[in-house]
């Protein structure tokens, strides 16, 4: 059965499972209750936006992108231990970028004192969606029956943006796609061929692996455990507390702590002798020694005050395996993924090979500096219809921040242009539509939707040493995915920020 052929009556009865599956295994948004509108003495919550169907995808692109997660896991750690040409890229932007600026400053301050742990660890997620030239729109007829199929198995699989600090999603996509997975198997919906996902326990095995990785190292006394930092007034703790409740059922158990960055952190935390990461859960407890530091917290800027500063500084210089560390943070910004595609750049990091393979998932992304190719792209981003096929992005996290279209000219209007080079402009991707139906807090949507596929990864490796010219990677594999649909008018996609829905692609 089509999805656009679903009777009301059908909806309901599919709505009614996904409440209470969303319910009882908690696919969940927690609402603080300091938060809500009206006086509650016990927490709220609401279910997280889904797809009431699974919607179609590609398995050609889906196994793609599955099978490009590892070469592109150790382009950034490449990236990331290659501070001098990061630090050519990161100093620039931190002249206009006061985030860069105090970031690269804190890893100066650790480099210069010498790092004490050679350990690093990973929990990256790369974000596509299919692009449909226009060209290619426009030769296409469409037709009722296929609901949109024939446009995305003839698009190209596209790179939204790589993300290498504070992944978030994978323990929602992984509740997403068991209900659905459930809901086939009982004959709800007549979805079929939707893949397994096994985010939350392939996380989890990286974090064990770094804990014992740690713990195996000459000279631990004390007892053990893994530190989460998070922000205060979490709305997300469904994407986080389950990796800690499967980390406690692990043989033997391991114990992880969540930590509010800053405040909490500088109130609880000290370093050793050695640089140690000791953490006081209480005042009556005895200090633990944290084996890793798991980042959830720490990518806005607002977070650093001199507070924020010197608690970034403390846990980075510390003996903690960090997930990840700064470089791999700065890594991620999006300046940095401009340059990477820039003719040659690629080829710094990986052999031909696997270049081959990542190349053709670019969009072309320009500066927007005084270099010819910047002044091209500031030309382009001031005409309203030229710039209506391109995104103007800053290097900042969490969805909401892109500047689309025909809005770029406005806003860039509003920003000192000295300060125009802390942007990107990238070509737009135009994905195909197919058809879905959506449900939130917000509203129900049933009509076309756009989807994006995100693939998780989890590394770890030991950092270049000044005789090597590559790290040695320890461990480096796909570990899950999240698939996410909103419908094709909206721009932004973050599920948690209501643009967007969880959901599972129905594999073609």
């Amino acid at each position: 059965m089509r999805v656009s052929d679903l009777s009301e009556q059908q909806l309901e009865k599919i709505l009614s499972e996904l409440e209470d599956y969303q319910i009882t295994h908690g696919s969940l948004l927690k609402i603080p209750r300091n938060l809500t509108d009206f006086e509650s003495p016990v927490a709220v919550a609401r279910p997280i936006g889904v797809s009431v169907v699974p919607t179609s995808f590609p398995r050609f692109h889906f196994q793609q992108a599955i099978d490009l997660q590892a070469p592109f896991n150790e382009l950034y750690i490449n990236v990331a231990e290659d501070d001098g040409w990061l630090q050519t890229i990161i100093k620039k932007l931190g002249e206009v970028d006061e985030f860069a600026s105090i970031l690269w400053s804190i890893w100066e301050r650790v480099r210069d004192e010498g790092e004490v742990q050679e350990l690093r660890c990973g929990i990256f997620r790369s974000d596509y969606m299919l692009h449909d030239s226009q060209e290619s729109i426009r030769n296409r007829e469409s037709t009722p029956d296929d609901e949109g199929k024939q446009g995305l198995a003839n698009s190209a699989l596209k790179q939204v943006e790589f993300n290498t600090y504070s992944c978030a999603g994978g323990t929602h996509a992984n509740i997403v796609a068991n209900m659905h997975r459930y809901l086939a198997g009982k004959g709800i919906h007549g979805a079929g061929h939707l893949p397994e996902n096994n985010a939350i326990s392939s996380i989890v095995e990286m974090l064990k692996a770094a804990h014992r990785a740690y713990s195996s190292q000459a000279g631990r006394t004390r007892r053990t455990a893994i530190l989460m930092t998070v922000q205060p007034n979490n709305v997300n703790i469904c994407d986080e507390r389950p990796i800690e409740y499967a980390l406690s059922e692990c043989e033997p158990p391991i114990v992880l702590y969540r930590v509010e960055f800053s405040n909490e952190v500088m109130r609880k935390c000290s370093l050793g002798a050695h640089r140690e990461l000791l953490f006081q859960p209480n005042a009556e407890s005895e200090a633990l020694e944290i084996s890793v530091l798991y980042q959830r917290a720490g990518y806005d800027a607002h977070e650093y005050d001199q507070q924020g500063i010197d608690t970034r500084f403390m846990l980075e210089r510390s003996r903690a395996i960090k997930c990840p560390p700064i470089l791999s943070h700065m890594a991620g910004f999006k300046k940095v993924q401009q340059e990477l595609t820039r003719p040659g750049v690629l080829e710094r990091f990986l052999p031909p090979e696997l270049c081959s393979k990542i190349q053709p998932t670019f969009m072309s992304q320009y500066p927007m500096d005084e270099s010819e190719t910047g002044r091209r792209a500031q030309k382009i981003a001031s005409d309203r219809q030229l710039a209506e096929n391109y995104i103007l992005k800053p290097s900042l996290e969490g969805g909401g921040h892109n500047i689309h279209g025909q809005d770029i000219p406005a806003f860039l209007q509003s920003v000192p242009e000295n300060q125009w080079s802390k942007y990107v402009l990238m070509e737009r991707i135009h994905p195909p539509s197919t058809h879905g139906v959506l449900v939130s807090h917000i509203d129900t949507h049933r009509g076309p939707v756009v989807s994006e596929l995100g693939v998780l990864g989890t590394c770890l490796w030991r950092r270049k040493k000044q005789c090597e010219q590559k790290a040695e990677i320890l461990s480096n594999a796909a570990a899950g995915w999240t698939f996410k649909t909103k419908p094709d008018y909206v721009k932004e996609m973050s599920v948690v920020k209501g643009y967007g829905c969880f959901d599972s692609p129905s594999l073609f």
